[in-house]
Formats: structure tokens, sequence, C-alpha cells
């Protein structure tokens, strides 16, 4: 390479560095500048997103504040038993195949057994029971089944009122 560039001429020799240099800055500009100012543009995209959420959380915080202190009316038993109550809202949430027992305790609580259960399904039923039927969770145990998202099951439920 020595002997190659010590054979030009001074002029073509100047000319070889100068578009060394404008490689070497190009190479520069894609491998460092131009990925930082990418990254740059994205973080700065992402905290204008961030700050619209929090914008929004702040107006809608006293909406949020009172409707949490208003529970919804729960249509509550309709004077059927818990325990039916119980039963036929977990076979609904397609839980049938994982309800392994339910029993009475005593004259207002039930308890349930699921085994194998998808625990998404799980806390929409436990969501069904407390809205519309007014039914709070006294107890519970929840373990992880050998299948992914699914769990095993131990709970009380207690009737509205008591």
């Amino acid at each position: 390479m020595k002997d190659w560039l010590a054979g030009l001429a001074p002029r073509e020799r100047v000319i070889v560095y100068a578009v060394a240099a404008l490689l070497v800055v190009i190479l520069i500009y894609v491998v460092l500048v131009q990925p930082l100012y990418s990254r740059y543009d994205r973080l700065e995209s992402n905290v204008a997103q961030q700050r619209e959420t929090l914008q929004w959380m702040q107006q809608n915080a006293v909406t949020v504040g009172q409707l949490k202190g208003a529970k919804p009316a729960a249509e509550g038993l309709a004077g059927r038993s818990l325990l039916s109550v119980t039963d036929a809202a977990a076979r609904a949430a397609n839980l049938g195949s994982a309800l392994k027992r339910v029993e009475p305790e005593g004259s207002d609580a039930v308890r349930v057994w699921l085994d194998g259960a998808a625990f998404d399904v799980v806390v929409g039923w436990l969501e069904v029971m407390s809205s519309r039927y007014g039914a709070d969770v006294d107890t519970i145990t929840l373990e992880r089944a050998q299948a992914v998202g699914r769990v095993n099951v131990r709970l009380t439920l207690r009737a509205p009122g008591s």
C-alpha cells in the first residue's frame, strides 16, 4: 500500500487522503451519529406520548376516585342460594371442567375448589361474582398448575350482606 501511495503524484495522494478522510467521516456518521439521532427521536416521541398519558390520567383522576367509591349495585342472589349461584356462574364462565367441589360453609359462605383453571377465566368469574351477585372473596389460595396460565384455586365466597 505504501509503495502504491509513493508511486502517485502529490496531487493524486492529496485526493486519495481526502477521499479516505471523507469515508471515515461518513462511516462515523453512519455507525455512531445517525443511530444516536434515531434513538433520541424515538425517546422524544415516547416522552411526548407519556406526557399525554399523564395529562389524561390527571384529568380523569377525579372521575376514577368517584367511581372507585361508588360500587355498582349488584343484583344479589335474588332468593337463590350462594351455592347454586356459585356453581351456575362457574359453569357459565367455562370453569365446569376445573370445578372440583363446591360446598357450603355455614349459611352465608361456600368453599370452592378449582384445579387447572385458566387464570384469566377465574379472575373474570370472580369479578362477575362480585359485581353481579355481590359475593366477596373471603379467603383465596392460588397455586400455579402444571400448564402455563393455569392455576389451582381454593377460595371461600361470602354472600352479600354477611
